[in-house]
Parts: C-alpha cells; sequence; structure tokens
C-alpha cells in the first residue's frame, strides 16, 4: 500500500467500522472453529499498524511481520515488540513454529499468492491452521481496490484451489460483509463512475459521520448472530480456514 494508507490506518483502524466490525468477526470465528485448550502461539502476516494483534491476545501469544518500515515502527509504538520486518516472499520466523497464523486482506496483495500460501505452510506446526481475509468477487473491482494496489479479488473455488495447490487443507469458508453488500455496491458504481475525476482513492478516505459509522459497525458486528450458527452465504469479502495436514 502508499505509505500514507498505513498513516490512515493507525488513525483510524480502532474505531471505523470496516476494521472494528472485521476484528470481532475474526476472534470470534476463531474460538468458534479452533476452540483452543491453550493460549496459541499466533502469527499475524501482514499486520499493519498492530490492532488486529492486540484483539488476537484474546488467543493466545502473538507475533507479527510486516513489509513497511512505517507499519513496524506503528506496532512498536504500540508495544508490540514482536513485531518484525518481513521481505515480500519470505516469513522471518522459523519452520513449524505457529498453532496459528491470521493473513488478514492481505493475500489479495501478493504477485505469487500460491507460493505465499506455501510459505505460511512452512511457518506453522504441522495440524496448525491459517486464516485468510481476502475481497471476494472479480465482479466488485473498484477504485478502492486500486487504490491499495490488489493484484485481484477471489472467487470462492478459486481461493481453495489455490489451498490446496499449496499444501494446506481448506476447513472452513464463509463470506462477510454480507448485510452491508446492498448498501456498499451502488455508492462504489456511483463514486467510480462519477466521482473519479476528482481523486477519490480508497473506501477508508470516507469521512462518515460518526452516527453513520456507528451504525455501520453494529450492522457488520451482527453478522454473527447468523455465523454462530451457519457460513454467510454471500459477502464482499471471503474468510477461509485452511490446516497445514498433521505430521
Amino acid at each position: 500500500m502508499e505509505s500514507g494508507e498505513y498513516d490512515l490506518m493507525f488513525r483510524i483502524e480502532q474505531t471505523y467500522w470496516w476494521y472494528t466490525g472485521r476484528r470481532f468477526l475474526v476472534v470470534n470465528l476463531l474460538q468458534k472453529w479452533l476452540r483452543p485448550a491453550a493460549p496459541l502461539a499466533i502469527l499475524d502476516v501482514g499486520c499493519g499498524t498492530g490492532a488486529n494483534l492486540l484483539a488476537l491476545r484474546a488467543l493466545g501469544d502473538t507475533a507479527g511481520c510486516d513489509v513497511a518500515p512505517a507499519a513496524v515502527a506503528y506496532c512498536h509504538s504500540r508495544g508490540l515488540t514482536g513485531v518484525v520486518p518481513q521481505v515480500p516472499d519470505r516469513i522471518p520466523f522459523p519452520d513449524g513454529q505457529f498453532d496459528l497464523v491470521t493473513c488478514l486482506d492481505v493475500i489479495e496483495h501478493i504477485e505469487e499468492d500460491t507460493a505465499f500460501m506455501r510459505e505460511i505452510g512452512r511457518v506453522l506446526k504441522p495440524g496448525g491452521s491459517v486464516l485468510f481475509t481476502t475481497p471476494a468477487h472479480k465482479v466488485l473491482w473498484s477504485v478502492h481496490d486500486e487504490s491499495v494496489h490488489h493484484k485481484r479479488r477471489y472467487a470462492r473455488r478459486e481461493f481453495t484451489d489455490k489451498l490446496r495447490a499449496a499444501g494446506l487443507l481448506p476447513a472452513r469458508l464463509t463470506y462477510l460483509n454480507c448485510w452491508l453488500l446492498p448498501a456498499i455496491v451502488p455508492v462504489r458504481w456511483l463514486r467510480d463512475k462519477i466521482v473519479r475525476p476528482q481523486g477519490v482513492t480508497s473506501d477508508f478516505n470516507l469521512n462518515l459521520p460518526g452516527w453513520l459509522n456507528r451504525v455501520f459497525d453494529l450492522v457488520f458486528k451482527s453478522e454473527w448472530l447468523w455465523l454462530r450458527l451457519a457460513p454467510l452465504p454471500f459477502g464482499l469479502s471471503l474468510c477461509a480456514l485452511g490446516r497445514r495436514p498433521p505430521a
């Protein structure tokens, strides 16, 4: 991403509805799907400015890595000293170190995505899990994707095929950001077709009124009422759990 996006992320990720809702759903899904009996060794790959790591502490001991020096510096400013720099195609940790790796809206930035999935598998313990979130549906490609340097949006079948090609076993899959899809799609279309010449960048630069941000936050988090029972059938994002095969 552009360096300015990290500055924006640090300012808003504790309050902006998309970040707060995604963290809430990710932590609850991990607790539901993994049911850890003991604290997990967790790595957040592409950890950004650190708010996800703070939330993941509910599940165990956390470490992180990111390719952006600005992201690493912001994590250290939060006291997250277990965050280290990363080169694009290599995770700077030993083989088989982690019970859980999270890769939250990162894999769509990676050119060689299957190879990077394989690299994630390398640092997992046998039987360990990886949770991905990533943009779904190629038809929803927009200015937002271009501004944050996405390489692709994924179809469901495409993503599970890539997990298998990387030596990971698809275990769980759901869509996220379902309830707000009917509102977000027309807004993006209108913005891309009409406002784009005025220099609109990512969705995170939209200055929502505080009351509307709170409404979106509540609506996004309310998806948990459905997810407690079953996967969501559609949405803006995919959320997929893969496993490294047992030894």
